[in-house]
């Protein structure tokens, strides 16, 4: 009697460990920010359950129109019985979860994203890499409305290439960058780039923007986050304190792949509403592995540079009718003005030359140095990795050499990480004196094109410059503040 007893009350156990272990499983499935296009098709469903529908909120399927998530809602259907046909969500192919595919007669369009462009008329820009350079072939964006069941198709404007000839990408096999123009009347929900103005597409991107009456001054873009296996958060929410004691109102992070604490921070601010995260991976056949995709990006320069520009571009136009100012920076440089903030500085620059598509800071190493030249500052945590390393080189890099800037966004159309690719009336970018602010860069050695001659002279041959302790006190307190909240420290 006592072996049944036993056996009943194991199997009871089982069958409540089973139910208790599905419940936890299962208890996660409801759709967040996070989710990517991937995960949330793999959901598992259930046929009792309401039907499965993405609140346009919580849409960051990235590129994809929320009229697809949303229940009855009313579709295009095509143009006619062989032409255009509007293509279902599962008709929607993709690489490497970010990018929608459209395959041509000469080669593969990757598509990232869409924008208004509401500047000396009505157009929607497309950023896109493409197998082919330069293309043989125009493309056509074939919009879609949600009060019409028909397309309008319009041919695009040449793509314009966002790279350089000099840069070396002419050599070899590349994947290139691209911003493709159509002119557009209304506001459709989508678009979709053809070879063809009958192909039925196998993409349909919506398409960001919104018309603001009053503009905010500084977005802030970087470019793709890679630092999977080291802790760069205590550097990193330094850097953000700073820029928004500086008049930052935001800034745009694409992320690859970051430290669990990297990542819990970034959650913080963007909950926040100051900090916007944009996932992103490497296109074609390279792997998203985090060990490989750290190698290729250190690997693979030139690629590595042809896929940066999307991202740069990208912020560009999504925060075209927002922002007054975009600034590209990396995490670990920051313009800095002598006296002030960014907004007093601007407000100099324009004075002394007005209507400039863009005000470039140049660049002076603030290097590492493992013997430390001064002891640490007492009155500055250890941690605060900026105000702690005030000792940068006498000589600033060559004018034009990795200068970053503030590009006005009421003149500028394409950027590249240093200076603008192309504006619309011309680019007529300036230096920003040196008595008035810098770049400064604090990096172990110099980059890329700097000898290590010039190198060593930088780093022997110093001044101190603590400007940046105009901010000290404040910085301080804030960094202070985040990094207790969140265990940091």
């Amino acid at each position: 009697m006592s072996k049944k007893l036993c056996l009943l009350f194991l199997i009871t156990l089982g069958i409540i460990c089973t139910f208790v272990i599905s419940k936890n499983l299962t208890s996660d499935q409801t759709p967040t920010k996070h989710h990517t296009f991937r995960q949330i098709l793999q959901a598992p469903s259930d046929p009792l359950d309401k039907p499965f529908s993405l609140p346009p909120a919580k849409n960051t399927t990235g590129n994809i129109p929320s009229v697809f998530f949303t229940p009855k809602a009313p579709k295009p259907t095509k143009l006619n019985t062989t032409c255009a046909k509007f293509p279902d969500l599962f008709d929607l192919q993709f690489r490497n979860d970010h990018w929608q595919l459209q395959k041509t007669s000469t080669g593969s369009l990757f598509l990232f994203n869409a924008y208004f462009d509401r500047r000396g008329g009505d157009f929607v820009r497309i950023i896109t890499m493409f197998t082919q350079h330069p293309p043989e072939t125009q493309f056509w964006c074939q919009f879609w409305y949600q009060n019409s069941t028909k397309p309008v198709i319009v041919e695009s404007e040449a793509p314009f290439w966002l790279f350089s000839r000099k840069w070396g990408a002419d050599r070899g096999q590349f994947v290139h960058p691209y911003l493709i123009k159509c002119p557009v009347k209304g506001a459709p929900f989508g678009v979709s780039l053809v070879e063809k103005p009958c192909d039925n597409a196998s993409n349909v991107l919506q398409i960001f923007g919104k018309e603001t009456v009053v503009k905010k001054n500084f977005v802030v873009c970087v470019k793709g986050l890679n630092f999977p296996f080291e802790d760069k958060s205590l550097r990193l929410v330094e850097w953000i304190e700073l820029l928004q004691i500086l008049g930052v109102e935001k800034i745009n992070f694409y992320e690859f792949r970051v430290h669990p604490n990297t990542k819990r921070l970034l959650d913080y601010y963007e909950d926040r509403g100051l900090v916007e995260v944009t996932p992103i991976s490497l296109l074609e056949n390279f792997s998203n592995n985090p060990p490989l995709q750290s190698l290729f990006l250190h690997k693979k320069v030139i690629e590595r540079r042809l896929q940066e520009v999307i991202p740069y571009n990208d912020c560009l136009y999504k925060h075209l009718d927002e922002f007054k100012f975009v600034v590209l920076l990396d995490t670990d440089e920051v313009i800095i003005p002598v006296e002030e903030t960014w907004l007093q500085l601007i407000q100099t620059l324009e004075e002394n030359q007005p209507n400039r598509s863009s005000y470039m800071a140049r660049n002076v190493y603030f290097l590492d140095n493992n013997l430390h030249q001064h002891e640490w500052f007492k009155d500055v945590p250890q941690h605060m990795h900026m105000l702690q390393h005030v000792i940068r080189a006498r000589n600033y890099t060559k004018p034009g050499h990795f200068v970053k800037g503030f590009h006005d966004t009421r003149k500028v159309e394409a950027l590249h990480n240093h200076f603008p690719l192309k504006c619309l009336k011309g680019c007529d970018h300036v230096s920003i004196n040196v008595s008035l602010a810098h770049l400064q860069h604090y990096r172990t050695g110099c980059a890329r094109g700097v000898s290590s001659k010039t190198c060593d002279q930088m780093r022997d041959d110093t001044v101190m410059d603590t400007r940046i302790w105009n901010f000290k006190q404040e910085l301080i307190r804030r960094v202070d503040r985040v990094s207790t909240n969140l265990g940091l420290l």
